[in-house]
């Protein structure tokens, strides 16, 4: 028995309620008979849209009690989830100190991540309260491993529209200056900025495109749209600015190293690597050791390959 059919739940054929979201060109579909269950939290709903079908259809339903599972899990974030495979079925479990080892949350994603039931705790959550059934991590994860299957990629990055100069892509590690470039950025350019924290990229033909997502970082910025880039920034710390062309092995290497890589998901991560490859050879990427301060960005404008 699958741990879909393990949950206590009541389902009806026909959902009177639906939401929609939209990020890097993924469309994620709520269905529930409540519109208090579908509730979208302030980041998330500067993407909500509207679709009859989406990517990914989501299914929520309350349940009267999740129990934990036994055994190790496939994988353990440390923190918020944990993951099962039921036969070909993903099972994440959502869990909080909180509540104890009692999860909250339970996705259960066919292997195509295009259909999903997701299971509400009553023990956990208020039902008359409103409810968020795609609160981070949940909306990042079913993206994250859609893309992953031949699609595209998410990254640890800053993505500028700059009215000027066109897009610019900043990637870096957890305290690389990722938020630093944002708000010189924006202290002194007229910019857009897709997000300081996380970026998708795509392809569009043969051109290689950026898209906010609403999973900000300390700036706080988040946006749905999107750009076309030319090359990419690697983000370190510097005494003095330097801009350095990396070769394509190192470029990909480099690339995968900030990418978000399901890895214990082999079809994931044999796309990914390829991706990470195809984006090296078909953009310049360079190694960027900056000030921060205005000279890093004048170093940026005033850069020509």
């Amino acid at each position: 028995m699958s741990a879909t059919t393990q949950v206590n739940v009541h389902r009806q054929l026909a959902y009177p309620c639906r939401r929609c979201v939209r990020v890097g060109e993924v469309s994620l579909g709520l269905n529930a008979d409540s519109f208090a269950t579908l509730g979208l939290a302030p980041d998330l709903a500067l993407f909500e849209t509207e679709s009859r079908h989406c990517d990914i259809e989501i299914e929520v339903f309350w349940s009267e009690r999740i129990e934990s599972q036994p055994g190790n899990p496939v994988f353990d974030s440390g923190s918020l989830w944990t993951l099962r495979l039921s036969g070909e079925e993903f099972q994440f479990d959502f869990a909080t100190p909180v509540f104890g080892d009692v999860p909250y949350k339970r996705l259960c994603v066919n292997p195509g991540f295009s259909r999903t039931q997701l299971y509400l705790n009553r023990c956990c959550l208020d039902e008359s309260q409103i409810v968020y059934p795609l609160e981070y991590p949940v909306d990042e994860l079913l993206v994250t491993h859609w893309l992953a299957r031949g699609r595209g990629i998410e990254l640890h990055g800053c993505g500028l529209v700059d009215s000027g100069s066109g897009a610019e892509l900043f990637l870096g590690h957890s305290g690389a200056g990722k938020s630093t470039t944002t708000q010189l950025w924006t202290s002194l350019r007229d910019v857009h900025v897709l997000s300081d924290d996380r970026i998708i990229l795509r392809n569009r033909g043969s051109e290689v495109w950026m898209h906010g997502t609403p999973w900000h970082g300390e700036a706080g910025f988040a946006s749905p749209g999107s750009a076309k880039i030319s090359r990419i920034f690697l983000l370190e710390h510097g005494e003095e600015n330097g801009l350095i062309e990396l070769p394509r092995s190192k470029a990909a290497a480099e690339l995968f190293a900030r990418c978000f890589v399901p890895f214990y998901d082999r079809v994931a991560l044999d796309f990914t690597l390829s991706y990470v490859h195809h984006i090296a050879d078909s953009l310049p990427c360079y190694s960027y050791k900056f000030r921060p301060d205005h000279s890093s960005v004048e170093q940026i404008l005033n850069f020509h390959e």
